[in-house]
């Protein structure tokens, strides 16, 4: 499903401002509603060709690298985004590119037939314009955020207004973060991560990464599959607690504390772990913010980020740095339990 790609186009920003200024290229937004809760997207509306463009302000902290410099900055990027729409029916469609195919289209339904200058409220669904079909998401595999709030889009001539509701139709903060609501810890990518390690230690397989604890509120579809197939023998399992044998040896995995905050730029994660075996104990604390600080953007502190190059929205350099950190153990944790088998194993 691609939907979330026009969903980014409009919410991807920490903070959206209206343009504003003697700026012909930047029309100014409509400050009529003073007390609309939501964003205002300055607009440019071409109804006889059914096109917009809207422009977006996004603001984001980051710890920006030059010369080994490290610099605690906010970086501004102005980013001019056109969209061509229709409608089927009742709905209508925005259409999105592919690799500049124009081929998926994100689903508003509520507003009025041919008219765009209507409220519209936004589905989980993409138009498939080969088939001339809707593709919707199974709910299962919705975020908290898709699952529990409802988007809706109004478009005047000259503004775009976005909100979001809770499903009684209260208006919420729309970059208030929500909290992942995946809770069955021992039966997640990152439980089946931690088999597979033991089960690769045993065969002399070597490990490359294996340290994503953030996967511990993925569910593992493969669960069953991957304990029947590895010969994984579960003695107890609930949500938080797993006692298990992988070739002859006694396992113990309880999560001590897991907390996953999805906001639009990034989560907040906490994961805590103790994995006992016959040899030992391996514990694990792990937490990653998607918030820089001043504090954190300091070169002793280089290994808790992740430097990556950043383009704006016209493919000219951005800047170098890291906009987010990790502090934990979560590679430690992986190599200790390596020991422990290892250490099973050279007794025999």
């Amino acid at each position: 499903m691609k939907f979330l790609n026009l969903v980014s186009l409009f919410f991807s920003s920490v903070v959206i401002l209206a343009c504003s200024g003697g700026d012909e290229s930047n029309p100014v937004a409509d400050n009529s509603r003073e007390n609309f809760v939501g964003v205002k997207y300055p607009l440019v509306l071409d109804e006889a060709n059914r096109k917009f463009s809207t422009y977006e302000v996004s603001r984001h902290d980051v710890c920006k690298v030059d010369d080994d410099k490290y610099e605690f900055v906010t970086m501004v990027d102005t980013q001019h985004i056109e969209r061509d729409y229709d409608f089927r029916g009742d709905t209508l469609v925005i259409f999105y590119s592919d690799e500049d195919v124009r081929t998926y289209g994100q689903i508003f339904v509520g507003g009025k037939n041919g008219q765009i200058k209507n409220k519209w409220k936004m589905i989980n669904c993409e138009y498939v314009q080969e088939s001339n079909s809707l593709d919707c998401s199974d709910a299962k595999k919705l975020s908290s955020r898709q699952k529990n709030t409802i988007t809706y889009f109004e478009f005047t001539q000259d503004t775009v207004f976005a909100s979001v509701t809770d499903l009684s139709g209260k208006v919420i903060d729309m970059y208030a973060p929500t909290e992942n609501e995946y809770d069955d810890y021992t039966r997640s990518y990152y439980m089946e991560m931690i088999f597979n390690i033991i089960v690769k230690t045993n065969e002399n397989v070597g490990l490359a990464g294996f340290d994503a604890p953030w996967t511990v509120f993925d569910e593992d579809g493969s669960f069953e599959w991957y304990v029947q197939n590895n010969n994984v023998v579960i003695n107890s399992r609930d949500k938080k607690h797993i006692s298990f044998v992988i070739d002859g040896q006694n396992f113990e995995v309880e999560f001590t504390k897991a907390k996953d905050l999805q906001y639009n730029r990034g989560s907040y994660t906490e994961v805590g772990a103790i994995l006992k075996s016959d040899n030992g104990v391996c514990v694990l604390d792990y937490m990653s913010d998607p918030k820089m600080t001043p504090e954190i953007c300091k070169a002793e502190n280089a290994k808790l980020m992740d430097f990556a190059t950043t383009y704006n929205s016209k493919d000219s350099l951005l800047y170098y740095g890291a906009d987010s950190y990790h502090i934990g153990n979560a590679g430690e944790f992986r190599d200790c339990i390596v020991n422990l088998v290892k250490s099973k194993n050279a007794k025999f």
